[in-house]
């Protein structure tokens, strides 16, 4: 039996070799990357069943490590893998724009970040910040909440900002839930933050909130 996937791995590994993932059905693509750290271990049924405890491929990747590990046969090195290779992705992609990046409008910053927040349960909130000819200088999450809210403090802001140097600011967050309705909370707190940041001289250009699949700009609906 051990032989049989043995080859059977084998089999996967010359297929991405020769062809990438195309073709490949989502709980192979999750297969083989298990495959290299479970490597005496059948791993094609507990793909299957991570990818159906938490919806899809992209789901699996999102999942904190405490949940991966509550799967039977799924270790804490295993977990950790799963987390590292999206947040890999994530990181390279954020680290070729930053460097190249000019933001030049809404759909730049959507661009930018889809794929940061796809699949995320919880909302965010991150800020990009720029110069004064709004190339990007960083972005970092300054808060995390839970599926519907996130906590904004201003100070912190104030102080992100300051540290940066930066000259302006986009302010983007996720709606975990679908809805790209902006809330008056969302309008209340961008108006707060362009009120004191106003006195140092910083813009606020744009709150945007992206959703699964899209997203809105309070600057192009003309709400900030």
């Amino acid at each position: 039996m051990e032989n049989s996937y043995s080859k059977h791995k084998q089999r996967l590994r010359l297929r991405y070799c020769a062809d990438g993932l195309e073709g490949f059905h989502n709980y192979e693509v999750l297969e083989l990357i298990l495959s290299y750290s479970l490597i005496r271990r059948d791993t094609k049924q507990l793909a299957k069943n991570l990818i159906e405890r938490f919806g899809n491929l992209i789901g699996v990747l999102n999942a904190p490590v405490e949940k991966l590990i509550e799967e039977k046969d799924i270790n804490e090195r295993t977990a950790v893998l799963l987390k590292l290779f999206r947040d890999t992705m994530t990181y390279a992609l954020s680290e070729k724009i930053v460097k190249e990046k000019w933001i030049t409008s809404c759909h730049d910053v959507y661009d930018y970040l889809k794929h940061y927040f796809k699949g995320k349960q919880n909302e965010e909130f991150k800020v990009i910040y720029l110069n004064s000819r709004h190339i990007i200088i960083a972005e970092e999450t300054l808060f995390r909440g839970t599926v519907n809210e996130a906590k904004i403090y201003i100070r912190t802001l104030v102080e992100s900002v300051i540290k940066t140097g930066a000259a302006a600011i986009i302010i983007v967050h996720n709606h975990p839930g679908g809805t790209l309705k902006a809330s008056e909370d969302d309008i209340l707190i961008t108006e707060k933050i362009k009120k004191v940041l106003r006195y140092i001289d910083v813009n606020v250009l744009d709150h945007i909130i992206i959703g699964d699949n899209d997203y809105i700009s309070l600057a192009s609906e003309k709400k900030i």
